[in-house]
Order: C-alpha cells, then structure tokens, then sequence
C-alpha cells in the first residue's frame, strides 16, 4: 500500500468516526428533557434535547421563535392541511428555514418519513440549532420522537409510550396506531 492510499484511508476513518459520533450526540440528546416553556398560542410544549415538540403555531407565535432561539422549524403535517395561514411564508418572513415532512400516510406512520425527520433533527442537532417539530397538537410531534427513541436508543416500549404522551400524544386511537407501530421496528 502506498504512503498517500494510507493518508487516504486515515483521513477517511477519522470523517467517518467523526460523523458518527456527531449523529450519535445529536441523538442521544433526544434522550435529555429541556426546560421550554409554553408561549404564544402553544398548549403542548415540551423539549427533548435541542428539539421543541409543539402543536400548531399561529401567527403572532411565529413572530415570537426567534425570542425563543427557536433557529429551524419542522412542521410534519400533511401537505394538505390548512394551517389558516401561510406558516412556510411567516417562517421564513423572520429568517427562520422551514422545512415540512408528512410523518403519516393515510392512518399510517411513514418509516421512510420517519428517518427523513431524523435526519434534519440530527443535521440541526450537529449544528447546535434549536428547532421547533410540530404537527396540529403534538400528537405526530410525539408518536415520532416515542418511535426514534425506541428504535434507535433502547427505550423500553412502556417509557416510549410515557415520552409520547409527554410530547403531546393523547388522542386513543392515534395512541393505538403509535402502539402498534412500536412493535414493527423490532
């Protein structure tokens, strides 16, 4: 082997090394309970790592995010929902990116969404960025952060379903989709 083919593989193992242990911080600090308080028109609130898990914010809340240090929102609602308003413009109107991923399909949850939200909480995470994820009342915001902390952290099903409810998953019959989802990523 040559003298630059051995540079090559030591700079290459050590970007890998680097990026894992960056997505691994980014998702163990899911596991951390914050202290976000409500504000603005925000009932379900609640903070796990550098993520607040939310319901839908009106208007006058998303004047309030950058208050917040609030630096990315995620909204993984349908495309179709009507939030009343144009959030993506009133987003971004302050400075803030938006991004928006369907975490169900029909009355499903969407495993390739699933992963697709991880992946921009876990980019925001390794660029120190608070972000807020919301749906309609915190019931998606939950049921996602339940499923990732269950399948990628070893969270027991009973405490995942507790960490759920906690980030707003309350409605039965979601609670039920979510259950049974669980019990297909093991």
């Amino acid at each position: 082997m040559s003298y630059v083919s051995f540079v090559k593989k030591i700079v290459i193992a050590g970007v890998a090394s680097f990026l894992f242990v960056a997505t691994s911080f980014a998702q163990s600090a899911l596991l951390e309970k914050g202290d976000q308080q409500a504000f603005g028109n925000l009932k379900a609130v609640s903070q796990y790592g550098h993520v607040v898990f939310t319901d839908q914010p009106d208007e006058a809340t998303i004047g309030m995010l950058k208050d917040q240090d609030i630096g990315l929102v995620l909204s993984i609602r349908g495309e179709a929902e009507d939030e009343g308003y144009d959030e993506r413009k009133a987003v971004e109107e302050q400075g803030i990116p938006f991004i928006q991923i369907p975490y169900m399909k029909g009355r499903g949850i969407d495993l390739a969404a699933m992963d697709e939200i991880l992946s921009v909480v876990n980019a925001a995470g390794e660029n120190g960025t608070k972000m807020m994820l919301h749906c309609t009342h915190s019931q998606r915001a939950g049921s996602w952060l339940s499923a990732v902390l269950y399948r990628d952290h070893g969270v027991s099903k009973e405490e995942a379903m507790k960490i759920a409810k906690d980030a707003g998953l309350y409605s039965e019959f979601l609670t039920k989709i979510h259950s049974e989802f669980l019990d297909t990523l093991k």
